[in-house]
């Protein structure tokens, strides 16, 4: 690893943990103004809101831990490193907001047998307003990290403060509903709505999650860019048995090259690390390995076996 690209991954590790901390901070701020605003307002839609927000502070607090995890260098127990804690922090978020789901969706329910006034208002709005400033301005500072890093924790996190704009707009609405109508409906219905809206990112979070935790193939466009790159050197052969997959911290590839079987293996050495050099242009934090195969080796090949039990299917 050269001394630029390890310094690139200290920067990116550094700015995954401020990251982190923010959403632990936005998340308290948001708890207390909003907990205050639901005993203000004796709003359903508040409560869901606040709810959202608790949340909100448990899944930093685990993202917290899955981006520290993540970021141990490989050790005698995990020598492929540790990025899949991000993943399962990622579900763990997802099986923390089907709970807060549920339990939101029986509030709900209850108001509309049970229906209570909106009071207060104006606090209500106060506070919806400070909520919506501070989730957009984290939420841009999380897409900068993403963009950066490719972080699945904190990408996961952002999804939850996207959603909490969506949520703290449509309590703002359920407000002006309430305040022009009369009817008192309005609020479990939007707690209802925000309750699906949770569930729906949560098997969005979870299915995301789950495809790195069983080692899912990178895209097919990222596949053939793999395969272009180790075919452009003119000693290349051929090239088969290409596995790929992403663990959230990094990409890890691995194939077998075919070269001329008279081929030095000092030559041979060189024209892998040639390939390697060009792949970790487009995939920098890669962990690449190459198996050199003489040009018309018989062997039992993995591509052909994944074809055989395609064709059975």
């Amino acid at each position: 690893m050269s001394g630029k690209t390890a310094l690139m991954m200290s920067d990116d590790g550094r700015i995954r943990r401020i990251a982190t901390y923010a959403s632990v901070s936005v998340s308290v701020v948001l708890i207390v103004f909003k907990l205050a605003a639901y005993l203000y307002t004796d709003s359903v839609a508040m409560l869901s809101s606040l709810l959202d927000s608790t949340i909100d502070l448990i899944a930093a607090l685990v993202t917290v831990y899955g981006v520290a995890s993540a970021l141990r260098p490989p050790d005698r127990e995990h020598r492929f490193g540790h990025g899949k804690a991000e993943p399962l922090a990622a579900l763990a978020q997802a099986a923390f907001i089907v709970g807060s789901s549920v339990l939101l969706g029986y509030e709900a329910l209850s108001r509309f047998y049970h229906p209570h006034d909106v009071e207060n208002e104006s606090f209500g709005y106060a506070v919806m307003a400070v909520a919506i400033v501070l989730s957009v301005g984290l939420v841009w500072f999380q897409h900068r990290v993403v963009h950066r890093t490719g972080s699945m924790a904190i990408g996961a996190d952002r999804l939850h403060y996207v959603g909490d704009i969506a949520i703290n707009a449509a309590v703002v609405a359920a407000f002006m509903l309430h305040q022009w109508t009369g009817l008192n409906w309005f609020d479990p219905l939007f707690a209802l709505l925000i309750a699906g809206a949770l569930t729906f990112s949560a098997f969005h979070i979870a299915v995301h999650a789950l495809k790195v935790l069983m080692d899912h193939e990178l895209p097919d466009a990222d596949r053939e860019k793999i395969k272009m790159i180790a075919r452009a050197q003119t000693a290349v052969r051929g090239i088969h048995d290409l596995r790929t997959r992403f663990d959230g911290e990094r990409a890890f590839i691995e194939f077998h090259l075919e070269l001329d079987e008279n081929m030095t293996l000092k030559t041979a050495h060189k024209v892998s690390d040639a390939i390697m050099d060009n792949i970790r242009k487009e995939f920098p934090h890669a962990d690449i390995f190459i198996h050199q195969d003489p040009e018309g080796l018989t062997e039992v090949r993995l591509d052909q076996k994944i074809e055989d039990g395609a064709t059975r299917r």
